[in-house]
């Protein structure tokens, strides 16, 4: 997988990287003239004068004499001072750069899974677990920039490291070479610490991914969880992921602290050795000695650092790995591609279901569906009931174009609702779940959200039509009136008007109520069905029903049983119906089981 991260990263940044790498070897070249200005004066102050300098002093005292410069220690100083400072300057320039690079590709990374993320199968997202998704785009893509910074650092090290090696070879080839190779065998002896930093990347991102989802999970479940006093069990059981990151994070360390320390104690061997053979053999003049000491002595910590960031590049592989393989799959599940321009659909005739069956795949046993046909006549209510797993949830699913049918067509006025005409059907539609969800913001932000462009008085109208004008207007801040997390300020009532009067704002053709007054006190329930009787015969209304009185006023009753329609008609001849399944659930009482 590292090669399809250095090809991706490498796609993305282009000819910046290039930029970057340039850069990365002036700044060597910068630093290593600096040092290399000192040589002639070194020589000079050593023995007294030029005739017994080396050939590389001599070479550059003739290029000082050339110039017109005194061979003087305050001239090589101020030489040497103006080089670094180009030298920092440069570097800063460099900072900025590659952290433009990093925060470019990691925003891209982001941008395409979350792309491919919401352009997915509806099905195919409902089996996935939402704290993975989250984890990937938000911890795991920051490591991947945190991965992204060591290679880019990686880079400048390489490339003053480059400059400093080259520079010493000119001084001493045999003596560099000797250094070098030993460092690269020190490098090859720690690679199983490299591996292992790979595998501990893997480790960490599973368990990162559970921390995550325990976190979720727990939120999602805290108000069970205190009433029925399972505070302690939530705490044992994050105590216990949390225990394991610790453990990873301890191992992680000791990898890279282990690494460290084998390095700098390898450079300190290599260096020493290093000074034994260039006093002893060498021959090299004490000016020249000491600036491939000093060059040296720069040098290996360099390599060291190059090492641990390669490490850490090695750690960050499989975040990279998660987030892409996630992508994929959401591309795998794509949809058809959303048209540029959408005609909005109405039902001048009829919806129609014409022998649909739906399975889960990879789900075996029998069809959730099988076989349904059925008519909802437009400007209609159709009410359609039966017991729990009957597959009215999955009837509304299919209304909407979330599910395609496993066999089976769905017809809008006789044209099938498949391909782009499926982004055009979900804009002509209203749909009100049974657990409404609000934004943590204000009304208006939260009903503009189904349709920004819409008017101030679109939005009185919209909340008129779903019986929510008045309670609106009593909230001091009115439409500015934040609803808190999923509208938690709010009572169930209020929040299932307002989901009610964000989905009449989109102008409809068809509006589907998906058991919308099922959790509902009676008072509630009356408010929102007298305000959903003032739309009849205004729009297409399919209501999935959770209690019997909600479905007195409809046009037409289907009734579901193991996923195939039983009975269908008016509620009036359905009651009359003897032995009937429309009969037998009011017989059972007012709510649906």
């Amino acid at each position: 997988m590292l090669a399809t991260y250095l090809r991706c990263f490498l796609n993305h940044a282009g000819n910046r990287v290039g930029l970057s790498v340039v850069l990365t070897v002036v700044v060597g070249v910068l630093e290593g003239a600096g040092l290399v200005v000192l040589l002639p004066v070194l020589e000079l102050i050593g023995t007294g004068g030029p005739r017994a300098s080396s050939g590389l002093a001599t070479g550059l005292a003739d290029v000082w004499q050339a110039v017109g410069l005194p061979l003087t220690l305050p001239v090589a100083l101020v030489i040497f001072i103006a080089f670094m400072a180009a030298q920092i300057a440069l570097r800063h320039t460099l900072d900025l750069l590659n952290a433009g690079i990093e925060t470019a590709f990691t925003s891209r990374l982001r941008e395409e899974l979350y792309a491919a993320m919401v352009r997915a199968d509806w099905l195919f997202f409902t089996r996935q677990r939402a704290s993975d998704i989250t984890q990937v785009l938000t911890d795991e893509i920051q490591r991947v920039g945190f991965g992204t910074q060591q290679l880019l650092a990686g880079l400048g090290l390489a490339g003053v490291a480059l400059v400093q090696a080259s520079l010493a070879l000119a001084l001493s080839p045999v003596l560099t070479a000797l250094a070098l190779g030993s460092g690269l065998a020190l490098a090859l002896a720690l690679r199983p610490l490299t591996r292992r930093a790979y595998n501990l990347g893997k480790e960490g991102q599973e368990r990162r991914a559970d921390m995550a989802a325990a976190i979720t999970e727990h939120l999602a479940g805290l108000k069970v969880a205190k009433s029925h006093g399972r505070e302690a069990h939530h705490l044992a059981h994050f105590r216990r992921v949390l225990a394991d990151i610790v453990a990873h994070i301890l191992d992680a360390t000791r990898v890279y602290a282990t690494t460290r320390a084998a390095y700098e104690l390898g450079a300190v061997v290599v260096l020493s050795l290093f000074l034994f053979a260039a006093v002893r053999y060498a021959g090299l003049s004490t000016p020249e000695l000491l600036l491939l000491v000093f060059i040296f002595a720069r040098l290996l910590p360099r390599l060291a650092a190059l090492q641990s960031n390669w490490q850490r590049v090695m750690h960050m592989i499989p975040s990279f790995t998660a987030a892409e393989q996630l992508r994929e799959q959401f591309i795998a599940a794509q949809e058809a591609a959303s048209p540029p321009m959408m005609a909005r659909v109405a039902v001048a005739g009829e919806v129609c279901f014409d022998t649909v069956s739906f399975r889960y795949p990879g789900v075996e046993g029998r069809e959730v569906l099988a076989g349904v046909s059925l008519k909802i006549p437009a400007r209609q209510m159709t009410a359609i009931c039966g017991p729990s797993g009957a597959g009215k949830s999955t009837i509304a699913d299919l209304l909407l174009g979330l599910l395609r049918p496993s066999a089976g067509r769905v017809l809008v006025d006789d044209a099938a609702l498949e391909g782009e005409r499926v982004h055009a059907w979900r804009a002509s539609v209203g749909y009100v779940p049974q657990e409404t969800f609000l934004f943590h913001e204000s009304i208006r932000a939260n009903l503009l959200w189904a349709r920004p462009e819409a008017t101030e008085a679109e939005l009185v109208a919209a909340l008129r039509a779903a019986a929510a004008e008045e309670f609106v207007s009593r909230l001091p801040q009115g439409l500015e009136t934040i609803v808190g997390d999923r509208g938690v300020r709010l009572s169930g009532g209020e929040r299932q008007r307002l989901a009610l009067a964000r989905a009449l704002l989109r102008q409809p053709t068809l509006l589907v109520l998906d058991e919308a007054t099922s959790a509902l006190d009676t008072v509630n329930e009356q408010i929102i069905q007298q305000a959903i009787e003032r739309l009849h015969g205004e729009l297409t209304l399919v209501i999935i029903a959770h209690r019997l009185s909600t479905v007195q006023n409809a046009d037409q009753v289907i009734v579901l049983e193991h996923g195939r329609v039983v009975e269908s008609g008016a509620p009036g001849e359905l009651t009359r119906r003897e032995g009937g399944a429309f009969r037998r659930l009011m017989s059972a009482g007012l709510d649906l089981p």
